[in-house]
């Protein structure tokens, strides 16, 4: 009789040890991807869309693209380096007003990386510690990281403030 009663307790832990492995507990557990959100600088809490923005990475094996410059955006990934704890980023303005100007801003994160772990199933996590944040001030005024760091929760972690035209009427 005790063997009976033994059995469905050992196929519940079977069952919750096979459920905590799942893929879905990855994906509840995101990277820790930097989302940026782009504001604008005399109205800090005002989010704005930069036009034709070309953003791409400085010195990271296979440098690429994140922002091809052929719409409009408001925010945008930029994954940091882990072999490195810098990664630089270069902002590069295609809107035909200012295009014929080659104006760029350059944005360099200086950071601390922690590897955090997650789960068997997941594996690790970092946890960025941002030590301090350089930029170029052509039409970016300032870029901060309210947290002070960037978790693998999904929100976004950096604001960028660009200097924007106000086109409200007078």
């Amino acid at each position: 009789m005790k063997s009976l009663l033994t059995l469905p307790l050992i196929w519940f832990v079977l069952l919750a040890i096979a459920w905590g492995c799942s893929s879905d507990e990855c994906l509840q557990n995101r990277n820790a991807l930097p989302l940026a959100g782009f504001y604008n600088s005399s109205k800090p809490e005002t989010k704005v869309s930069i036009d034709s923005l070309e953003v791409y990475g400085i010195g990271a094996p296979g440098d690429s693209l994140l922002s091809p410059g052929t719409s409009a955006v408001n925010e945008l990934y930029l994954p940091f380096r882990l072999d490195r704890d810098t990664t630089r980023y270069v902002f590069r303005y295609l809107h035909k007003e200012i295009a014929k100007y080659d104006i760029t801003d350059t944005v360099t994160f200086i950071y601390s990386r922690q590897a955090r772990f997650v789960s068997s199933a997941c594996g690790v996590s970092y946890v960025f510690g941002m030590d301090s944040i350089r930029c170029s001030t052509n039409l970016i005024d300032s870029v901060t990281c309210p947290a002070g760091e960037i978790t693998n929760m999904d929100t976004e972690n950096l604001h960028i403030y660009f200097r924007v035209a106000d086109n409200s009427p007078s």
